[in-house]
């Protein structure tokens, strides 16, 4: 499993609208989200450094700012003396079934400030990240957890291009990025079922449809 996210990550770097390619960054699960956690507690996981090389051990959230994930500390175990991770040092962190992707702040450049962003949901096809900007309507000291429904806005990935999805705009959001597969555009008409609350199983049944 561990290889399988790492051959994901590099995908991922070739994916975003910092690089001109099409490759897909997925989960072969096409994994449907209800709850993402990122806190404070120890969890076995991996760190991609941004030379290449790889960290395993133990790893936790570790500064916050707002809805930002600022850094993470690493250690091999329990007892050893952890370090900082910031989105600057690595490209990518596995850990506690989450992949957290370090990304240009600027997703039109692949130069300056990188900042953490978390995949909510990953398909074959479309997937979901946190919106480091956006507005969450609860959380707590020392973690931030995301729910459906919860963010105001996201971003979704799709052929390359990362666009930002609103809660006020949404459905017409989604119909400009899931334009190619009829049986979702179909499915679109169904309002109980195609509304903001329910945008990983939406981008779920666009992955799992996109090719019939």
């Amino acid at each position: 499993m561990r290889k399988q996210l790492i051959i994901f990550a590099f995908l991922i770097l070739g994916c975003t609208s910092v690089a001109q390619t099409t490759k897909s960054y997925y989960n072969s699960g096409n994994t449907s989200t209800t709850k993402k956690f990122v806190g404070a507690s120890w969890h076995p996981g991996t760190i991609l450094l941004a030379d290449g090389s790889e960290l395993v051990g133990q790893v936790r959230g570790y500064a916050y700012k707002g809805n930002d994930i600022s850094s993470f500390r690493y250690r091999v175990k329990k007892g050893d003396k952890a370090r900082t991770i910031k989105a600057i040092d690595c490209q990518l962190i596995s850990y506690d079934g989450l992949i957290i992707l370090s990304l240009p702040k600027n997703l039109k450049k692949k130069a300056g400030k990188r900042m953490f962003y978390v995949a909510l949901y990953y398909g074959e096809h479309l997937t979901i990240f946190q919106n480091p900007k956006a507005e969450v309507a609860s959380g707590y000291s020392g973690s931030i957890t995301f729910n459906e429904g919860q963010m105001l806005s996201y971003l979704a990935l799709k052929d390359g291009q990362i666009s930002k999805i609103t809660k006020l705009r949404f459905r017409t959001q989604m119909k400009n990025i899931g334009w190619d597969n009829q049986k979702f555009m179909k499915r679109t008409n169904d309002r109980s079922w195609f509304k903001y609350d329910n945008i990983y199983r939406i981008a779920n049944f666009y992955n799992q449809t996109k090719n019939q």
